[in-house]
């Protein structure tokens, strides 16, 4: 009898076996092969459900920016005023910084082989964000307490200098600060003009 292979799991312990090795060897210095060697495939089964390495990285990318933006949704929702939401923005991407095990991801994602990596990254996350942000933006100005003409160029605003403070070299320890500062200077550039909470 053929043994059945559920493709989801298959595929699933692929990306992490793909993860596990980009961060160990760098997404420039690994092979096909090392993936499979890790996953404990064989290398034809690789190719069952990526076309190429690129395919791969992509899947990475996308497993990374799925749970981010997951966790963000979920905490933003639960959050009542367009203040506190934007603050949830902030607090999620300093959280995820401060986790066991972050620091290493957030190493891999900025080894100079690892350049495209993060490039995907910023690629599949950042209009992802886009409308979450906007929303934001727009029940700020609905609450009166946001004053922009454009939610979305604000909301292009807000992520490029949240963006700004991982591109400018922030050490982990520093994110949570450097990531409190950007959204204060955020929140005045949206007219936000109260004490900040």
């Amino acid at each position: 009898m053929p043994r059945v292979v559920d493709r989801e799991a298959r595929r699933a312990a692929l990306v992490s076996a793909a993860t596990a090795v980009f961060a160990q060897r760098g997404v420039a210095n690994t092979a096909v092969s090392d993936i499979v060697k890790a996953a404990g495939v064989a290398q034809g089964t690789f190719y069952l459900y990526f076309d190429t390495k690129d395919d791969a990285v992509l899947a990475v990318v996308a497993r990374i920016a799925d749970a981010l933006l997951d966790r963000m949704s979920v905490r933003v929702a639960a959050a009542a005023s367009a203040v506190e939401r934007l603050l949830v923005v902030r607090d999620v991407l300093s959280e995820v910084a401060a986790e066991p095990g972050a620091s290493d991801l957030i190493e891999l994602m900025h080894r100079p082989e690892n350049r495209a990596l993060h490039d995907r990254l910023a690629e599949d996350l950042t209009p992802r964000l886009i409308p979450l942000v906007e929303a934001i933006v727009a029940q700020g100005v609905k609450e009166g307490v946001f004053r922009v003409d454009d939610p979305r160029a604000a909301a292009w605003f807000v992520l490029a200098g949240l963006q700004s403070v991982e591109l400018a070299g922030t050490t982990i320890s520093e994110m949570p600060v450097a990531l409190a500062k950007a959204t204060e200077l955020a929140l005045r550039a949206l007219g936000y003009q109260r004490e900040l909470p």
